[in-house]
């Protein structure tokens, strides 16, 4: 059967498909260059961070910078705190501070305290560090509870609680000793000037044990593990892992926990109130307290005079810390020895 051929489409035939329209390119809108949209960006992000900073920098120049500055006018006054500042003196309370011997007792008094805590507090604290970063001790949170419960409590209180146990006459912890037979009759630890100023130590001790345990716990975090591991198979011993590579490898942090140590013992103020009152006499007064004492202590008040105290002891502060940059750049040296 033949197939009839097809007759060809006259030329002016319509198509049989409509033909695709064709697509006409969007015009892109108009983009910033790269450059334009980073520095937007960092305009941006100095903003948001200008933002965030300013209620800090608002509270610390209210009451860091403004109180430091007024505590720097104020010396150069005799002033009592009330009234308009007329009296200039110029640096007479300064001379008068340099040869009063209360100010300077007060100076040794707060030295010995700062010594003495640090002392004790940080040996014992690091210790307890090096037990409660061991792999094999078990309870770690309640024992971090336990050694840091005693921070929380306001040093008011802690005080006030320490002098009702010390007391003489019916004192909980004198009472223990008397029935244990360590001691005969009342002992009052308040009426000498070393057992006061003793027990105003152990009790700072006491209080802020945990805060500094805290701080050895997070240096020791940073020793790397394996120079444990190269000491263990060259032989080495607990005690050489930790005079070989526990304490070098951790001396710059514990040159700035010693200075911080010794900068917050300086301002004890809140024991000393509590517990002796400067006492027994003047032998437990701290610059705090003559600081204190001579703003508010007595009428007329002596504003000025405690404001060139207190910028003369802010000072013996600024350079005690100061100092400490030496001492960490020597450790970070010993460090770098390490390849760490």
């Amino acid at each position: 059967m033949a197939i009839a051929p097809t007759s060809p489409r006259p030329p002016d035939a319509a198509p049989t498909t409509a033909p695709r329209p064709s697509r006409t390119p969007r015009r892109p809108g108009r983009s910033s260059p790269p450059e334009e949209n980073r520095e937007r960006a960092k305009g941006l992000d100095r903003l948001w961070v200008a933002a965030f900073l300013l209620p800090f920098l608002v509270l610390y120049l209210g009451f860091t910078l403004w109180p430091l500055a007024a505590t720097v006018y104020y010396s150069f006054f005799d002033w009592s705190g009330i009234g308009p500042l007329e009296n200039y003196v110029g640096g007479d309370n300064y001379s008068r501070i340099l040869g009063d011997p209360l100010f300077w007792q007060a100076v040794v008094n707060t030295l010995l305290f700062a010594l003495g805590t640090t002392l004790i507090k940080l040996p014992l604290s690091l210790l307890a560090a090096l037990v409660m970063t061991r792999k094999w001790l078990r309870g770690k949170k309640a024992l971090r509870t336990v050694f840091f419960a005693p921070l929380i409590i306001p040093v008011a209180m802690a005080g006030l609680i320490f002098t009702y146990l010390l007391n003489p006459s019916n004192g909980a912890l004198n009472s223990a000793l008397h029935g244990l037979g360590l001691t005969d009759g009342t002992p009052d630890v308040f009426a000498d000037r070393w057992t006061a100023m003793l027990a105003l130590i152990l009790i700072s001790v006491w209080q802020v044990f945990g805060q500094y345990m805290i701080y050895w716990m997070a240096a020791l975090q940073n020793v790397p593990e394996e120079l444990y591991e190269a000491a263990e198979l060259d032989g080495a011993n607990e005690w050489q892992k930790l005079t070989r590579i526990t304490l070098p490898m951790i001396r710059p942090v514990a040159v700035v926990i010693v200075m911080l140590a010794l900068v917050n013992a300086m301002h004890v103020f809140g024991l000393v109130v509590t517990l002796t009152g400067g006492g027994p006499g003047t032998s437990t007064y701290v610059v705090s307290y003559f600081i204190y004492k001579q703003a508010f202590g007595s009428m007329p008040f002596a504003y000025g005079y405690a404001s060139a105290a207190a910028l003369l002891f802010s000072v013996m502060a600024f350079l005690l810390v100061t100092s400490q940059g030496l001492f960490v750049r020597r450790a970070q040296k010993l460090r770098k020895e390490y390849g760490v």
